[in-house]
């Protein structure tokens, strides 16, 4: 399953964006990190978009308390859309 999330932020996007990609090791452990996009939305919100992710991995990383001590003084909340690819019109 893909996810794409939105990031609603605290810090500055660079702050975020440093510790993001800091944390790709453990991100690999979820989803195929080599396909992960990460952008700037506006100066508050970051967009991410993860492919071939394990749902249960990744609810289980983001309920860790690691993962909350990481990201609370950066990140205010995350919203996270399960997408599915449009085939096109035949």
């Amino acid at each position: 399953m893909d996810v794409h999330v939105i990031v609603k932020l605290k810090s500055s996007y660079e702050a975020w964006h440093a510790v993001f990609a800091d944390d790709g090791e453990n991100r690999s452990k979820i989803c195929d990190e080599s396909r992960t996009l990460a952008g700037r939305a506006d100066d508050s919100t970051a967009l991410v978009t993860l492919f071939d992710v394990d749902m249960e991995a990744m609810g289980a990383m983001m309920s860790d308390p690691e993962f909350h001590k990481l990201t609370e003084d950066i990140v205010e909340e995350h919203f996270a859309y399960t997408m599915t690819s449009i085939e096109p019109p035949e």
